[in-house]
């Protein structure tokens, strides 16, 4: 088995499966980020002695930053790169790109120490993290090691293309797309790709950006996310009080294609349809100002906490524009719930099969699709029990057997 470095200067739990599922492997593997919580450590002790709502608050933040079976042992961790980006981000109203500015230093720093770290320990395989790992995939292939990218969305040459142009399109939602990438970045996120041995993409369409910027199809592994179907499963019991509700979950941007959704929902005007959009706000939300009484939202909700949402809808929506393999599709689908997406948003829904899959950018579309499967229980239940199946292929378990066979047989480029 392998000496392997896994890297990404962020949180995220798709980031920890990787990781659980790469020890899983019997690989000796460290994870380097920012920050990462220990439910006994130190910190966790100190927060016991706060009066107990507060610390019930902390904690449920913070239990973002942990992960069932992921021992902080194996974890080494650069807090105060990741303090000063989440301390940043609190005040992005008040210095708008001062977060941005602060990521990218963050990002930076993190790859160099990083790239110095595999100089000096020469672990055989190195797994970074796009907009955070070019000097990281550099020193792997210096010291022999397979140098793996995982690209975790669709690739940003092509993902800032499309959201510039939606910025004039939606001036009101502008401020939630952080267009207008830096062309440094770009080129950087473009070496990445081309420095990597492998790249791992979540889905086809993260393939298809790669392939579009020049990436060789056969340095390219489709290593879909998985879902924990124990835990996001069908609600036993249907609400019962006459509404077709209709779930989204995520970042409330319009890079998720809201505006569609909301102009859909606004055209139908159905009494009998909920909308409910999960999420923390980006920017100002003045986009949303003209549909207020066509959603409801409900801010953040830490991620072992979203589920029981699920099981309250009967429909999932989410028309995104540019993605990776949003997480929340699939486990609204291990939900039991019929699926309205789109090909960008890195689904694995089969069109008519387990949802119904819509151009981009199309409200009659999105309102067809919504009417069809509103008014047609017989096809939501039939969908429903094909979605759920749908997902039993795609467990976190089959990403680490699909991870072992990339492991397994990814060697190192021939060094010029």
């Amino acid at each position: 088995m392998s000496r392997v470095l896994i890297a990404h200067p962020g949180a995220a739990h798709f980031i920890y499966e990787l990781v659980v599922a790469t020890l899983g492997l019997g690989h000796a593997a460290r994870f380097a980020t920012g920050f990462y919580y220990d439910p006994a450590g130190t910190l966790a002790t100190l927060m016991r002695r706060l009066p107990a709502s507060a610390a019930a608050k902390l904690e449920r933040e913070f239990k973002r930053r942990s992960f069932p079976g992921l021992d902080p042992k194996d974890v080494d961790t650069h807090p105060e790169l990741e303090l000063a980006y989440v301390a940043t981000a609190r005040l992005a109203r008040r210095y708008p790109g001062l977060p941005d500015r602060v990521m990218h230093w963050r990002n930076r720093t993190f790859d160099r120490r990083i790239a110095a770290r595999i100089r000096r320990e020469r672990p055989e395989v190195v797994i970074g993290h796009d907009t955070s790992c070019l000097e990281t995939l550099s020193a792997a292939r210096e010291v022999g090691a397979t140098a793996i990218l995982n690209q975790m969305i669709g690739h940003l040459a092509i993902g800032d293309a499309i959201l510039r142009e939606e910025a004039s399109r939606q001036p009101l939602w502008a401020d939630s797309l952080h267009a207008g990438a830096p062309a440094w970045l770009i080129d950087q996120c473009r070496a990445e790709a081309l420095t990597a041995d492998v790249i791992l993409s979540p889905s086809p369409y993260v393939t298809q950006t790669l392939t579009d910027i020049g990436v060789a199809p056969d340095k390219i592994r489709l290593q879909p996310f998985g879902v924990r179907i124990d835990r996001f499963r069908p609600a036993e019991q249907p609400r019962g009080d006459g509404k077709i509700r209709l779930l989204y979950v995520g970042q409330i941007s319009q890079r998720k294609g809201l505006s569609y959704l909301l102009d859909a929902m606004a055209r139908l005007g159905r009494s009998d349809l909920e909308l409910v959009l999960v999420g923390g706000l980006v920017g100002a939300g003045r986009g949303l100002e003209a549909h207020q009484q066509y959603f409801r939202h409900i801010p953040n909700v830490p991620h072992h906490e979203v589920a029981e949402l699920f099981r309250s809808a009967d429909l999932f929506v989410y028309p995104s524009l540019h993605e990776g393999s949003a997480l929340a599709l699939i486990e609204a689908m291990a939900s039991g719930l019929p699926v309205i997406t789109t090909l960008n948003s890195g689904t694995l829904a089969r069109d008519g099969e387990d949802g119904l899959i819509v151009p981009v950018r199309d409200v009659d579309a999105l309102a067809g699709a919504i009417t069809r499967l509103a008014d047609d229980h017989d096809l939501r239940r039939t969908m429903a029990v094909s979605a759920r199946a749908r997902t039993e292929e795609f467990t976190w378990g089959h990403y680490r057997t699909r991870l072992g066979e990339v492991l397994s047989t990814a060697k190192p480029s021939a060094r010029p």
